[in-house]
């Protein structure tokens, strides 16, 4: 209740008050910079509130006490988990020992863990949430994005199990945060997690679910509360909200829709594919001509979860080649990518974009430094003012260039790693996710970015499980399954339920088409 959080230069919520219910999901949404962050954060104890901020849970049987914001360990000993959007796993362990983590490990006679047992829970628990598909013994760090955030529910839904915190479910209403818990799951993965916290919601657990993805805020929410600019502008229950409603409360203004149109382009081909095989691709040819968006798109397996891996050198390929403005590039080397003039951004902000501790500036120019240096010293005058010119250009707030990146929000952040490949002047550039986690006000700037660097004719490619965003975006969508291209979309043909039905049709229908 009146939660308030103050940092130098801006104030990140402002005497926000906030209720979650029993037995219900409610939904907490808003543009980056909301807020949504800096609330979680101070439930989880990482912030410590600002002024006469207090929080009241109200356990059935104990009755209310209040929560001491700030402290974790007040947060855990009241019940209260979380699901990061950045997961918070431990790459280099196994999915057994990351789901141990969040509720202790099964021991045997003297002490020993019993590697056995913990096993099968882990298969259990990763099973109940639909996954099944993936070894647990192997680092979570060589799974896809998907798996690693099934892996990040599961530890949090061990650590509810009863006698492993002060108020277990059993005993009365507990919370669970879920931030961004679909963030790298496909469409066809979401209704498993939806599976899961209704059965959380039949045992009276309490549920705040942040998500950019307002399709799943109407599927799965019963109340919703909007931040905008630290301050909470609403809280409603979700049937009295329509879609485009919900956008304008958060945006504080109509959210005027486009939609891509087929360019003149030159017809130069800027970047082509031969056979390209690795991963979960199996054989892909592909060509983009300058001034084109061309979408992938394809479910979790379908081999579209490496194609930018493989085409930017951050994998080895087994077979195929690529052309870069007519440069071969060798396989499984970014910086040759670089030099033959591509630039891409990650699907994996937080592990492999954003260089955390370190400047806005710095990371907006780290790909390449020595147009700032004189006589091999970095000009740091020069740096700061390339930097804020491509903060400038690109819309970017933030408290000043010296702030570490990851003070910022989401779609903040990314617009940095838009201009770390922008200012490098490339002649194809290829996107990864480039939305991913972030609000329906700062994807749209992303994607006219995007529209932008077509219009100077780049060649862009967008792989995407956002449906909507590749018909947004693109002039052509080739979807995979099994590897290879079975589907390439184009003009009107380039629709969500097209893209839907291309990704998920049986093999049979595929042999039918093709006849």
């Amino acid at each position: 209740m009146g939660l308030s959080k103050a940092f130098p230069g801006q104030v990140a919520l402002d005497n926000v008050d906030l209720t979650v219910r029993a037995g219900s999901t409610h939904a907490l949404v808003g543009q980056n910079g909301s807020g949504k962050s800096t609330l979680i954060k101070i439930l989880a104890g990482y912030h410590q509130p600002t002024g006469e901020s207090r929080a009241v849970i109200n356990t059935e049987g104990l009755g209310e006490h209040e929560l001491r914001l700030g402290d974790s360990k007040a947060a855990e000993h009241a019940g209260i988990r979380f699901v990061h959007q950045d997961l918070g796993l431990v790459d280099m362990l196994s999915s057994v020992e990351n789901i141990a983590l969040g509720g202790g490990f099964l021991t045997r006679q003297g002490g020993r863990i019993d590697w056995k047992a913990e096993t099968r829970r882990a298969i259990r628990d990763l099973a109940d949430l639909g996954f099944d598909d993936f070894s647990v013994t192997i680092p979570v760090g060589m799974l896809a994005p998907s798996q690693r955030t099934a892996i990040a529910v599961a530890r949090a839904l061990r650590g509810w199990e009863k006698g492993t915190t002060v108020h277990g479910w059993e005993m009365g209403a507990t919370l669970l945060v879920l931030d961004e818990p679909t963030a790298s799951l496909p469409h066809t993965d979401v209704q498993r997690l939806f599976d899961a916290i209704h059965r959380l919601k039949a045992k009276g657990v309490a549920i705040l679910y942040v998500s950019h993805h307002l399709d799943e805020v109407f599927a799965i929410a019963d109340e919703v509360t909007v931040l905008r600019d630290g301050q909470r502008i609403t809280t409603e229950p979700i049937g009295n909200l329509s879609h485009d409603r919900l956008i304008e409360l958060m945006i504080g203004h109509k959210l005027v829709a486009k939609r891509n149109t087929r360019p003149e382009g030159s017809g130069k081909v800027l970047l082509r594919v031969n056979g390209l095989a690795g991963g979960n691709v199996a054989g892909v040819d592909l060509a983009i001509l300058a001034g084109e968006v061309v979408g992938i798109a394809g479910i979790t397996g379908s081999g579209r979860e490496h194609l930018v891996p493989l085409l930017t050198g951050q994998i080895p390929s087994l077979a195929g080649d690529v052309t870069l403005d007519g440069h071969d590039v060798p396989p499984y080397n970014p910086r040759a990518m670089l030099n033959a003039g591509g630039a891409f951004v990650t699907a994996d902000r937080a592990r492999l974009g954003n260089l955390a501790t370190m400047s806005v500036a710095a990371n907006t120019t780290i790909c390449d430094v020595e147009r700032n240096t004189s006589r091999r010293r970095l000009i740091h005058k020069r740096e700061r003012a390339e930097a804020q010119s491509w903060m400038t250009r690109l819309g970017t707030r933030m408290a000043g260039l010296a702030s570490p990146i990851a003070t910022l929000s989401g779609g903040n952040q990314q617009k940095v790693l838009f201009a770390r490949g922008l200012r490098l002047d490339p002649t194809v550039i290829i996107l990864d996710e480039p939305t991913r986690g972030i609000d329906v006000g700062a994807k749209e700037e992303i994607h006219t970015i995007i529209d932008d660097a077509a219009a100077q004719g780049n060649a862009v490619l967008v792989a995407s499980t956002d449906t909507d965003e590749l018909v947004r975006c693109s002039h052509r969508v080739l979807v995979l399954r099994h590897g290879v291209i079975i589907a390439e979309l184009t003009g009107e043909d380039i629709t969500s339920e097209t893209i839907e039905r291309a990704q998920l049709q049986s093999d049979s229908q595929l042999q039918d088409g093709n006849q």
